[in-house]
């Protein structure tokens, strides 16, 4: 992923953290699911079209814990836009390797 990509993720967080902060008094909710509420941003964003709401929250916890884990004091939002994108990147590249072998094999 970009520089750009990144800066893009990290700032649809910020955003997201702020008006979940904002009304946080009135919703029975934590922020990942809060997140999943702007869920096809993201997906375009990683360009992961089958993205479910489950996924992106599970993401957006894992590196939540990832973050206070290994640098508590350091930027929350980047630290996870780099975590998120390389992710969708492992993602990736998990399923490709098959996918190609599958149609390759399939057209054989």
């Amino acid at each position: 992923m970009t520089q750009n990509v990144h800066r893009r993720i990290k700032n649809l967080l910020e955003e997201t953290n702020d008006a979940f902060e904002s009304c946080a008094g009135g919703m029975n909710s934590d922020y990942a699911s809060f997140v999943s509420m702007r869920l096809s941003e993201f997906k375009s964003l990683l360009s992961n079209p089958d993205l479910t709401d489950r996924e992106l929250r599970q993401m957006i916890r894992k590196g939540q814990q990832k973050s206070r884990a290994k640098d508590p004091e350091g930027c929350w939002a980047s630290f996870i836009a780099n975590y998120m994108a390389n992710n969708a990147n492992q993602n990736l590249e998990k399923t490709m390797p098959y996918a190609l072998d599958k149609v390759y094999k399939e057209n054989s």
